[in-house]
């Protein structure tokens, strides 16, 4: 029972958001993630300014980039559905 404590607690933890600036935050897992592949995320006054960074180290990167590939979907994903007219 402990374990799944635990694990219920990491997963909540991860998912908290955690505001950049007055327009923008970011989910805490997301924010490791840009941070190991060195993106300057807390200069950026949008998500779409984000995004074009996550492009860019993707392109250069040729490593493992899953993780980040994973966030900028989800980034996409939340830009459309929250600034986009419909």
């Amino acid at each position: 029972m402990q374990n799944i404590d635990e694990y219920i607690n990491d997963i909540m933890t991860q998912n908290n958001l955690v505001k950049i600036n007055d327009n923008l935050y970011l989910k805490k897992y997301q924010i490791d993630v840009l941070e190991t592949f060195h993106i300057e995320y807390k200069s950026c006054a949008s998500i779409s300014e984000i995004l074009f960074l996550i492009d860019e180290a993707l392109e250069s990167d040729t490593g493992d980039t899953d993780l980040l590939e994973e966030v900028a979907l989800q980034l996409q994903e939340f830009n459309y559905y929250h600034n986009t007219n419909k």
